[in-house]
């Protein structure tokens, strides 16, 4: 058995293709929407199509007596050719004339035909006495009857041809069933509606979404709108959007107030603290006004704390690099700014000790502070549900996702702090300060999800 894919504009035409091509004995398996055509390799005005996978059975060449044998009848006419000679012959009359074989050699070889209507040859040829006497005895020759060559129905192949095949088979119903669905060749094609639906299905699958939550959002998608909305892909897509919205929850931003603001930015390595604490420590004091203060306790990546020095002394911003904790708690009750941010190393979320040395500082303060947990958005979904797990031993009070520009769908995000009951409060999409991050808006955050943003 081996597996082929056809494409086509639609399922009617690629079961009439597979059908064309493979015949009836052809299993349809699956089939999706994917898209080809595009302009330089790329999507752009690429058109979808519909690809069928299925499995064929691979053709096997063999001799039609190789398993046993079929039998063939038919009739020799009267022809003077084949009537015996009546004349006196050195052959004797015991011996007839050679069968008609519609069989290969190889199966003559193993004694499966014979000739019906002439005598078996006789033990005794013309050079044998015997008879040659019952030759001159006079005997009349018997006229021929219709020949008939016979060869036995085909059987099975013995051993395990056929059970491989049934093997094949049971495999394939297994792979059908595993895909999710019985449909076969007959079977109806899907509706119009259910072909509106499924580009927005792979898009909750490209934001990472399992098949439990598609199946889930898609079915409260249904409920929530007619049969007849079904139709417009534009009402889908609304559909869609409020739903995904939904999952999504804002803690808005950064404000000063009548008593000096915290914020402790923590997270996995590599994923912009640095960077992202700049921008926003721009924000609040050149656009906001408001005075700021840097803290960095960062004492394992040098390059970080001067990277962080040198946005300050543009920004005109202190900065304060502490050690240990009691540097930390000083620092942090002399200072006046309005809003202290600090910046943390970052740490593996596989390493408890790392993290509990973050939650060591945080517990050194004698004051409020709001724990914001940094995540790319092109984390993998697993480790993201890690990440946060590690993490919020911190007790984090909200997410900034960063890095949106690396990637194409932040759904993982998303999922994950749903699953967590964090807000999101800020989006990073590039590395230019303070420009490339915005305040976190639901309606942004969908958009990027399904690809508009």
């Amino acid at each position: 058995m081996k597996y082929i894919k056809i494409r086509g504009n639609n399922y009617n035409e690629v079961m009439m293709k597979l059908k064309m091509e493979h015949g009836d004995e052809a299993i349809p398996i699956s089939h999706k929407f994917v898209k080809e055509g595009g302009l330089f390799n790329s999507r752009l005005f690429a058109r979808e199509v519909v690809e069928l996978t299925a499995a064929v059975q691979e053709r096997r060449f063999k001799s039609s007596l190789a398993g046993g044998k079929k039998k063939i009848d038919f009739t020799i006419g009267d022809s003077d050719k084949l009537r015996p000679d009546p004349s006196p012959a050195p052959m004797s009359e015991g011996i007839g004339r050679p069968a008609v074989y519609a069989a290969p050699a190889s199966a003559v070889g193993e004694g499966r035909t014979k000739a019906a209507g002439f005598a078996p040859a006789g033990r005794h040829s013309s050079l044998d006495p015997a008879g040659s006497g019952a030759a001159r005895a006079g005997h009349e020759p018997v006229p021929p009857a219709p020949a008939t060559a016979t060869i036995e129905p085909s059987r099975p192949e013995s051993g395990d041809g056929s059970g491989r095949f049934e093997k094949e088979l049971e495999e394939i119903k297994r792979a059908i069933y595993k895909i999710g669905g019985s449909r076969t060749a007959d079977a109806e094609p899907a509706s119009h509606e259910e072909i509106n639906i499924r580009p927005f299905r792979q898009i909750l699958k490209n934001n990472d979404f399992d098949d439990d939550q598609c199946n889930t959002i898609i079915g409260k998608m249904k409920n929530s709108i007619s049969r007849e909305d079904l139709k417009d892909k534009y009402k889908i897509e609304k559909s869609l959007k409020d739903l995904l919205k939904s999952k999504i929850v804002t803690a808005g931003p950064i404000k000063a107030g009548n008593k000096k603001k915290i914020v402790i930015f923590i997270g996995p390595t590599g994923v912009g603290k640095t960077t992202t604490m700049a921008k926003l420590g721009a924000i609040n004091s050149l656009r906001e006004g408001h005075s700021v203060c840097f803290v960095t306790i960062d004492n394992y990546r040098i390059a970080a704390t001067e990277q962080l020095k040198k946005y300050a002394e543009i920004m005109n911003i202190p900065v304060h690099a502490v050690n240990n904790q009691k540097e930390f708690k000083d620092t942090i009750a002399a200072e006046k700014a309005d809003i202290i941010m600090v910046d943390t190393s970052g740490r593996s979320h596989r390493n408890d000790l790392k993290i509990s040395e973050i939650k060591n500082f945080v517990d050194a303060m004698e004051h409020d502070c709001e724990k914001i947990l940094c995540v790319s958005a092109n984390t993998k979904k697993s480790d993201l549900n890690d990440v946060f797990m590690a993490f919020d031993a911190v007790n984090i009070n909200s997410v900034i996702i960063t890095k949106v520009d690396e990637t194409s769908y932040i759904g993982n995000v998303v999922d994950i702090a749903e699953k967590y009951n964090k807000p999101i409060s800020y989006v990073t999409n590039g590395q230019e300060v303070p420009n490339d991050i915005i305040i976190a808006d639901a309606d942004k955050i969908v958009d990027m999800m399904i690809g508009n943003g």
